[in-house]
């Protein structure tokens, strides 16, 4: 699983990649345009070895990437009605490949861990206040905790 994220295509490590099976944006359905474009998440390590977020299509260039700030993190453990989940917050600059615009985000990202893996759910309020909300499965294994310090 190696993707050439643009900011640093030579010396990046891929941490783990979300597959994505659901997206909408302010509400509306757009898991169709995110299909067609065989859109992903991933999260790595670029040659600072700071933690990194990207969201990629899978056609072309055009990506979302930058550095992950701010971390926060909350787990549940797993009971008999409920599985583990690990829930994160953070802040992503993110840089446009397709465009040249930049921003911050706030995402807060939940990892539920079922028998056959790990699903997830992401919500980003851009800058502009757009509301993304991305649901898929994790390919990879991450543990987020990791970086909570940096």
């Amino acid at each position: 699983m190696s993707i050439s994220i643009i900011s640093n295509a030579q010396k990046q490590e891929d941490l783990a990649k979300f597959i994505i099976t659901e997206a909408t944006s302010n509400g509306n359905d757009i898991s169709q345009w995110y299909f067609q474009r065989k859109q992903f998440l991933i999260f790595y390590n670029n040659k600072e070895g700071q933690l990194c977020l990207a969201d990629v299509s899978g056609i072309n260039d055009d990506q979302s990437y930058g550095r992950v700030y701010s971390l926060k993190s909350e787990s549940m453990n797993e009971t008999e009605t409920s599985y583990k989940v690990d829930v994160f917050s953070f802040r992503w600059r993110y840089f446009n490949s397709y465009n040249s615009e930049t921003g911050y985000a706030t995402v807060l990202l939940t990892k539920i861990y079922k028998p056959a893996g790990v699903i997830f759910s992401i919500k980003m309020v851009l800058s502009n206040l757009d509301v993304l909300k991305i649901k898929g499965y994790m390919e990879g294994t991450l543990n987020l905790n990791d970086y909570l310090n940096n």
